[in-house]
């Protein structure tokens, strides 16, 4: 009976409420009401949503960062097993047409791809249980990324990953040996920079270990003793005593003098580094085929004398970079692998070296106008040296045209120098960071002499302002 009473009065209300103020402006108000009501519920449950996706992620994260741990703990290798010889002649059974697929799966509850390749019936990948796999199981569900051909090289490749074990999902997991295999770098895209695989990982790393995120392990490295042989004895010590090649930079590495090599693949960026050298202390091959599919870092000193007045000497890193426009990688991937590794080895940048050589396609000029704005040119083009590289066939008159046709179709400025002061009543040293060169195979020394004394000038002698190109988030933003 209340209930009646109750509904009765409340009844009585809302009719007295619509005859005061009118039905229209009562729908008004309640539409209103229910709008603020929307307003203030749907960002309510959005951060209460948020907060518990966070809460249950980091959960995740904390329970695989325990597992992978042990892992990180392992020396950087595959460790392959006594079934690489059988795995070798499993192998055989591939025919020439590859492709490198992925399926969608599931780690304790934790959702990534992947990788393997296949010829359509074979398959290898890599298990987190069971090591490397060649295995015949049918396909299902698979989504094909590259296709490519079973060249010498990449059975090579494939040789060498036989067996192999020590798997981990940040440092040696499928997406790594599947690009190893096509191209010979170890890289995992999964893996790179603001990637959401690597967020749940890198905060649970120590910075040794976040190093070695896309770096090769130590027993699939191609190991390239340098020659202890000058190349020219009539150098003397004007040029970089080799140290040692390191495939990491440590913290004590951070004062040293840094030079970046970058240009398209077969532009003689290597031949350039021997020749700072004066050694062959990396492998330098012409070809369609970038021979450096790491970054690699050599050290050394650079020793400065005025006999009968001074010395000082300078610690130098040299990096080489792979090439642009690989007929195997990608530009996003030579991107990627370039910028990540020098974001996380090094502060500062002292000295760009741009290569170029024959025709200056447009892949190569977009390539080289990125790295150019990701290292701030326009605010520091005291310290980027620009090589038109390869020049024995040219006339005097063809290697002034080719070098305005690189500034113009890079948009550098041509007339770029600074002036060293000699002092001593002896005229200022001009030094200019546009330059045509060549280093022929074996040419007599005085057939470069003028050559090189133009590249260490431009490489080692900083300007008086030494200013350096700071490394950073911002700056190394390549779009």
């Amino acid at each position: 009976m209340i209930f009646i009473i109750v509904g009765v009065v409340l009844f009585g209300i809302v009719c007295f409420v619509l005859n005061k103020i009118g039905i229209d402006t009562v729908i008004i108000m309640c539409f209103r009401g229910f709008k603020l009501a929307r307003n203030w519920l749907v960002p309510t449950l959005n951060i209460i949503r948020k907060f518990v996706v966070r809460k249950r992620t980091g959960d995740l994260a904390l329970l695989l960062a325990q597992k992978e741990k042990v892992n990180w703990s392992k020396t950087h290798d595959l460790l392959p097993k006594a079934n690489r010889e059988f795995q070798i002649e499993q192998f055989k059974h591939f025919c020439n047409q590859l492709r490198i697929c992925y399926r969608e799966v599931e780690y304790d509850g934790l959702k990534f791809r992947q990788y393997f390749v296949t010829d359509g019936t074979w398959q290898i990948e890599f298990d987190s249980e069971k090591g490397v796999i060649i295995h015949d199981s049918p396909l299902c569900d698979e989504v094909t990324t590259e296709e490519f051909v079973l060249t010498p090289e990449v059975r090579s490749r494939v040789h060498k990953i036989c067996g192999g074990t020590n798997y981990s999902l940040v440092l040696r997991n499928s997406d790594h040996l599947c690009n190893y295999i096509r191209t010979g770098a170890w890289i995992s895209f999964q893996m790179a920079k603001h990637t959401p695989l690597r967020k749940i990982f890198e905060n649970h790393m120590s910075d040794d270990q976040l190093q070695l995120i896309n770096k090769m392990p130590n027993d699939l490295k191609f190991v390239d003793e340098p020659s202890d042989k000058p190349i020219y004895s009539q150098v003397g010590d004007y040029h970089v005593q080799f140290s040692q090649s390191k495939e990491i930079l440590t913290d004590a590495d951070n004062d040293a003098y840094n030079i970046l090599i970058l240009g398209p693949t077969g532009s003689g960026k290597s031949t350039l580094i021997n020749h700072l050298y004066n050694q062959d202390v990396v492998k330098a091959v012409g070809s369609a085929s970038s021979v450096t599919r790491s970054m690699t870092y050599t050290q050394g000193e650079v020793v400065w004398t005025e006999p009968g007045k001074w010395k000082k000497s300078d610690k130098v890193n040299i990096i080489d970079s792979v090439g642009f426009c690989d007929t195997d990688l990608s530009q996003r991937e030579v991107h990627h692998m370039i910028k990540s590794s020098v974001k996380m080895n090094m502060t500062y940048i002292d000295k760009v070296v741009i290569t170029c050589s024959g025709r200056i396609e447009d892949q190569h000029s977009q390539a080289i106008k990125k790295f150019m704005k990701w290292l701030s040119y326009e605010e520091h083009k005291h310290n980027f040296l620009f090589i038109y590289n390869k020049c024995e066939t040219h006339t005097e008159q063809e290697m002034e045209e080719n070098l305005v046709a690189m500034s113009s179709i890079l948009d550098t400025d041509i007339n770029t120098q600074f002036i060293v002061p000699s002092g001593d009543g002896e005229l200022d040293k001009s030094i200019k960071m546009n330059q045509c060169l060549d280093f022929s195979p074996r040419a007599p020394f005085e057939e470069v002499e003028k050559n090189l004394e133009s590249l260490k000038n431009a490489v080692f002698i900083r300007d008086v302002t030494n200013k350096r190109i700071p490394v950073n988030s911002e700056s190394c933003a390549i779009q």
